[in-house]
């Protein structure tokens, strides 16, 4: 294979998928042979891509990488998607990034966090309920895996969730890989005018109680924010809100329904779904590239320069298969000493929804597989098809069926 991928530098994105959402094989040929390895996007632009845990460590905290995107020939997976959209967190750098995003950091703290526990369990159990009362075999994916995070998102978002409905079609086209560029820059630009609707029929109404959005209005009315990273920021929310959480609740199900021993010791012992969490997070990612940032100033590793100006991205599934930090990465093992912390990045951008994921998932997990401990595949596992257009790995389809006696 050595021989072979290196006649074909750059690398083309994207990537060759591995089997049933497990990282693409060329991540870890990058990782032995080409650690700062040159990859094409479908928009044309080349970058580098970093896939060894300490050097990804190095890049997410060494400040000459900046994630400030919002620039004319920024690097761009397809077209004018999410990054281009000026003022939100993702797209600051400190000190502006600290102080916006110590706006909302309290609603997503540990703490916090498991207030909205009983939330996610009322939503989960509706699904469920549902999902139980319908066909069998059922689609996971439309039963569970998208509407949970969604409606859970809504609810901590303060917004209905028919309103994120709307949303979440520009955001898919945002995030394909396929798709003109005119039609990302277009889906951009509606999510820019849904993100000043909601904010301002927010302000009409003057909600008493406070969710993370309310709280962005009010810091912009104090003067600690602008008016543009408001909207940026509250756009924000809603890419992170709920597909990000789509991928890992579905990938991480068929998963499970292939290692049938470790998911009976946890059916048996709940204490382990916290373990199960760490691994499924470890073992998938919610994408492949990962966002890029942009080097200020050349920068030197090993012997590669990347110059100033070049975009730079580093794929969290490289740190977490990295089989320096990781026995064995290839795998499945819920009885790992290591966590998942890796997959959630470093430095300033550590991931703000990291406390909620955890609980989310771990929560959903544990709901589904109490209702139905006898789960099953409907299809043989290569039959299940798998998104490959979109940033996210997930299954298309999760085909399903369980037993309908008693438990």
């Amino acid at each position: 294979m050595s021989v072979d991928v290196e006649r074909m530098l750059p690398l083309q994105y994207p990537f060759t998928p591995g089997p049933l959402g497990t990282p693409p094989p060329v991540l870890d040929w990058a990782r032995k042979h080409h650690p700062v390895c040159p990859v094409r996007l479908p928009s044309g632009t080349q970058v580098w891509m970093i896939t060894r845990r300490s050097d990804i460590a190095q890049v997410l905290t060494d400040p000459r990488f900046s994630r400030d995107l919002v620039y004319q020939g920024a690097p761009r997976f397809v077209g004018e998607d999410f990054t281009s959209m000026a003022g939100g967190i993702f797209n600051l750098d400190p000190p502006d990034h600290t102080r916006v995003r110590h706006v909302i950091s309290r609603f997503y703290t540990r703490a916090e966090v498991e207030t909205y526990r009983p939330m996610v369990e009322r939503h989960a159990a509706r699904l469920l309920d549902a999902m139980a009362d319908g066909p069998n075999p059922a689609d996971l994916v439309p039963a569970y895996a998208a509407p949970l995070p969604l409606a859970v998102s809504s609810e901590i978002l303060r917004v209905p969730v028919e309103q994120r409905e709307t949303y979440l079609a520009y955001f898919r086209t945002q995030t394909n890989l396929a798709v003109p560029p005119e039609e990302i820059a277009a889906a951009t630009q509606a999510v820019i005018a849904f993100t000043s609707e909601v904010i301002e029929a927010k302000r009409r109404t003057g909600a008493a109680e406070q969710g993370p959005i309310e709280a962005l209005i009010q810091a912009e009315a104090a003067g600690q924010i602008s008016e543009q990273e408001l909207q940026g920021t509250v756009a924000y929310l809603f890419v992170t809100g709920s597909e990000p959480l789509v991928s890992p609740l579905g990938t991480g199900v068929v998963t499970l329904l292939l290692h049938g021993g470790q998911l009976k010791e946890c059916i048996k012992d709940p204490d382990l779904w916290p373990k199960v969490v760490e691994e499924v997070l470890r073992y998938h990612h919610n994408g492949v590239l990962g966002m890029p940032r942009v080097a200020t100033e050349d920068v030197t590793l090993h012997g590669v320069t990347m110059r100033k100006g070049d975009g730079v991205c580093t794929p969290m599934l490289g740190a977490t298969w990295d089989p320096e930090h990781y026995r064995n990465p290839a795998k499945f093992n819920i009885h790992r000493r290591t966590d998942a912390a890796a997959t959630f990045g470093a430095g300033p951008h550590f991931c703000l929804g990291a406390a909620l994921t955890r609980m989310f998932l771990h929560t959903a997990y544990q709901a589904l597989f109490a209702r139905f401990p006898t789960l099953f595949l409907a299809v043989p596992e290569d039959d299940i098809p798998w998104e490959l257009d979109l940033f996210f790995t997930k299954p298309a389809v999760l085909p399903v069926a369980w037993d309908p006696g008693p438990h």
